[in-house]
């Protein structure tokens, strides 16, 4: 039976839902250095392959940021947490926390200014597009809390326990639910999560204390998110398997993780059919250092450990790193799109 063929939308929230697409949807994003390294590949390859994610038509008020978070030096987000950076093409990171000491959080206030901000134009650019639209800005507590905090404070705090962790928490995670709530009631199709837990090995915290202290805040933003009807996606760099099932228990719709840092076959046992795998294809070796039939081998590997079994509940996803070589990243869209799903 021929499929028919389907908007960008709806194929991405055909693989969401578990429901066999026309084909895998894809979805990647080039550094600038990237751009920078290999002049017109990026522009190529959009042509040759054109993404089922689309911009929301979402940006920043004049003046909320100051600087370019890629450009060498400093640049101070909308939260005033300036990032240094040493490398053009990469984002850089917080040296100088704003909240060094707890009294600074009596005087701190998050940018609720911004909140509700722009969503006409968001919804315009919605209405207007047949791709799926994510949130454009994360919501971050682990991240957000060691921008304003530092990471080294962060995680003695942990361990301390101290009053001003929890009144950081607090206040982090109610600019959260109210930076949600404006967009659940906006035509963005999804809701981005973005919070890295894993080193290479391992989480960052003891599954406990995510349990304890990070997950109840997940169940908020999952359960809003639903309730309005949107579609949730959760990106998190480095070892994440001891987290997953809770991230499937809570709702989660999708997962953008290094299934590379993890056991394929573990993930493939426990969680295929059950979260859509949202990439990533390896970036760290097989997108720099591979060769075009490394990247080939890289899909079939994905795709036949994590795609359910009507092909549904992955999404060909790539971060493309400055080192990326161009030929590594159209291999892998190429092989993607060649695969064939069973007929809907």
């Amino acid at each position: 039976m021929t499929q028919t063929t389907m908007t960008r939308r709806e194929r991405v929230i055909a693989a969401l839902q578990g429901r066999t697409p026309d084909r895998i949807p894809r979805n990647y994003g080039a550094l600038p250095g990237f751009c920078h390294n290999f002049p017109g590949a990026i522009e190529r390859i959009d042509a040759r392959f054109p993404q089922d994610v689309a911009d929301c038509g979402y940006r920043l008020p004049d003046g909320a940021v100051q600087g370019d978070p890629f450009a060498v030096g400093t640049y101070v987000d909308e939260w005033g947490c300036p990032f240094e950076n040493a490398h053009y093409g990469v984002i850089g990171q917080v040296k100088h926390a704003i909240i060094a000491d707890w009294s600074d959080l009596d005087h701190f206030k998050p940018p609720m200014h911004l909140v509700g901000a722009g969503m006409d134009a968001v919804n315009r650019t919605c209405e207007a597009t047949d791709g799926f639209t994510l949130t454009p800005i994360p919501i971050q507590p682990f991240e957000r809390m060691q921008f304003l905090r530092g990471t080294e404070n962060l995680m003695y705090d942990f361990l301390d326990q101290p009053d001003g962790l929890f009144r950081l928490r607090n206040m982090v995670h109610e600019f959260n639910l109210a930076w949600l709530d404006s967009w659940c009631a906006s035509a963005v199709d999804g809701i981005l999560i973005a919070d890295d837990w894993g080193t290479q090995r391992s989480l960052l915290i003891s599954p406990s204390l995510w349990r304890d202290f990070f997950k109840p805040l997940y169940a908020d933003y999952i359960a809003v998110a639903r309730k309005a009807g949107k579609f949730t996606y959760m990106h998190s760099d480095g070892y994440t398997l001891d987290i997953i099932e809770d991230l499937v228990e809570l709702g989660l719709h999708a997962l953008n993780g290094q299934v590379t840092c993890m056991d394929m076959a573990e993930l493939s046992r426990r969680f295929r059919g059950r979260i859509t795998f949202w990439g990533q294809m390896d970036r760290q070796h097989m997108l720099c250092f591979g060769s075009t039939d490394d990247a080939r081998r890289a899909v079939h590997e994905f795709y036949d450990h994590l795609a359910a079994p009507n092909g549904s509940r992955v999404v060909c996803q790539m971060h493309i790193e400055p080192t990326a070589r161009p030929e590594n990243v159209e291999a892998v869209l190429e092989e993607f799109e060649q695969i064939r799903l069973p007929s809907a």
